[in-house]
């Protein structure tokens, strides 16, 4: 019991986190609009990429069945 005591009385303080520096907190705010800017970025390209996809997959559709059957004779005439 009382070697317990002893450790408990010499124990250091937990290790507290040092003050945030002005640099700090730019290079933060820096990262944030990088992460920001490359998040828009890959959502465009996500969606290019699924608008370019449903194109070849309707043209291929369209391709398969046959133009004749897709545009059939007189197709422009009201």
């Amino acid at each position: 019991m009382h070697g317990s005591e002893r450790v408990d009385e010499h124990r250091a303080a937990p290790p507290q986190l040092p003050a945030l520096t002005p640099a700090f907190e730019r290079d933060r705010q820096a990262f944030a609009r990088y992460r920001s800017e490359r998040e828009k970025t890959e959502r465009r390209s996500v969606v290019r990429g699924l608008i370019l996809l449903a194109v070849v997959l309707l043209v291929g559709s369209m391709a398969r069945a046959g133009l004749d059957r897709v545009f059939f004779h007189g197709w422009w005439r009201p």
